[in-house]
């Protein structure tokens, strides 16, 4: 009898995930292969032993093993089990684009994309960087001054803030970022309905309860007894709303007469010249009750792990201590792309492809069905088609799968146990425009009656 092969590689699923438990376990099997953790000729668990080591039905592992074979990683030996195939690794895939099935276009959301990268003023930066002796010690808690001092600098030159009330905090990603951001103890805290799925994970077990705020044109519907509430006006992801400036005022008002503080995720992923710049909450509210945070995830990519806060003067140092470090050569070179201008020309240049890519998506589904309506095209780089409910949006989702189209369901981005929208939403910013044309056709013919 064969000896059963064990799981050789640390696999992680997220069951409250908006992917499919076989997409994560295929993504991370097809990693460790590209990597060569896997190497070309190993054996691999069976469904069985794979299904008893990560308590997931074997049916679960068994499509995961399907997808696999399907691209090309592993291969099946009639009485003998499945085997890493010989093939080349993947090590030279483009920059910032996850692995994807051949013929599949990947329009899930939340993508950053490689598009237009400052690639020589990156290198140059890190060159500068490495050319200082590290320091003997940590870094200083809360970043580097010369950091803290350029994003100063990038915030007043693209939003208009003078930070005299405010201090700056470095941190390691926009998740602990905002965990950061909350009062500390066990307080409730609102977050938009719809949200980022991983901005609501961040929360989630964090604090002391999280509760939706459901959000619409009339602005967020906030419950009584919030702590804080975290809030995006210039961009409701997946839905696009943009909060205009009365009831920015009105929100900033309402918070500072019940001591609300008001959490702000601030992405620059906006990416529209054309707009009015609307003030920020940091601007309107209470300084001593509002807080922004921003990330390099948009900006140039999530492999920094870089983030930041923008917080009252008197949390400064109880965040700073909380806070986790950020290598001090990463922080040079993120000062220094700020400083050259590298991180804005980049913002200006996505505007203008992003823009196109915005035309393109509202040019090919104008009309397309009457019962569904197009939202969050004049901003970002990801749209929300709303659906009528005789067309059920994990239907639908299934349907473009299988004719080699994925996205996302509106539901993923729902408060769990709530009322969710009707709607699919696919990102398009990370999609190259032959690629997005493609997928854009794909959509139309499956929605056409």
């Amino acid at each position: 009898m064969r000896n059963p092969q064990g799981l050789r590689v640390p696999i992680h699923l997220g069951r409250g995930a908006a992917e499919p438990l076989p997409d994560q376990l295929a993504g991370q099997l097809r990693q460790a292969i590209d990597s060569g953790r896997l190497a070309a000729g190993i054996r691999m668990p069976s469904t069985r032993t794979m299904a008893v080591a990560l308590k997931i039905s074997r049916g679960v592992a068994l499509t995961a093993y399907q997808i696999l074979h399907s691209e090309g990683y592993v291969t099946s030996r009639h009485g003998s089990g499945t085997y890493v195939a010989a093939r080349a690794r993947q090590a030279e895939r483009a920059p910032l684009r996850p692995p994807a099935r051949p013929n599949v276009v990947d329009m899930r959301p939340d993508q950053p994309t490689a598009d237009a990268f400052p690639l020589a003023e990156w290198r140059a930066a890190w060159r500068r960087a490495g050319h200082r002796a590290p320091s003997a010690a940590e870094p200083p808690p809360g970043g580097l001054p010369e950091l803290r001092s350029a994003i100063a600098a990038h915030l007043r030159d693209t939003r208009g803030l003078v930070l005299d009330r405010h201090e700056i905090v470095v941190t390691t990603g926009c998740e602990t970022a905002l965990q950061l951001a909350v009062p500390e103890g066990r307080p409730v805290v609102g977050i938009e309905d719809p949200a980022l799925p991983r901005l609501r994970r961040a929360l989630t077990g964090h604090t002391g309860h999280v509760v939706p705020v459901p959000v619409g044109s009339a602005g967020p519907q906030v419950p009584a007894g919030v702590d804080a509430l975290v809030l995006t006006p210039d961009r409701n992801e997946p839905l696009g709303h943009r909060l205009p400036t009365e009831h920015r005022r009105a929100l900033a008002a309402w918070a500072a007469d019940r001591g609300t503080y008001l959490i702000e995720p601030a992405f620059d992923g906006l990416f529209n010249a054309g707009l009015n710049p609307c003030p920020s909450l940091l601007a309107l509210g209470e300084p001593a009750r509002t807080i922004m945070l921003g990330s390099f995830r948009e900006l140039l990519t999530p492999g920094m792990r870089l983030a930041y806060l923008v917080v009252p003067r008197h949390l400064a140092d109880g965040v700073r201590k909380r806070a986790c470090a950020v290598p001090e050569t990463c922080q040079r070179a993120a000062a220094d792309l700020l400083a050259t201008g590298a991180v804005t020309r980049r913002v200006d240049r996505l505007s203008a492809i992003f823009a196109r890519r915005r035309a393109t998506v509202r040019q090919a589904l104008a009309g397309v069905r009457r019962d569904t309506r197009v939202v969050g095209t004049e901003t970002g780089a990801a749209a929300t088609l709303l659906l009528p409910r005789a067309l059920p949006a994990l239907a639908l989702a299934e349907q473009l799968r299988a004719r080699g189209v994925r996205v996302a369901t509106l539901a993923a981005f729902h408060h769990p146990g709530g009322r969710a929208g009707n709607g699919i939403v696919f990102g398009f910013g990370h999609l190259e425009e032959p690629e997005l044309r493609r997928a854009l056709r794909i959509m139309v013919r499956t929605l056409s009656p």
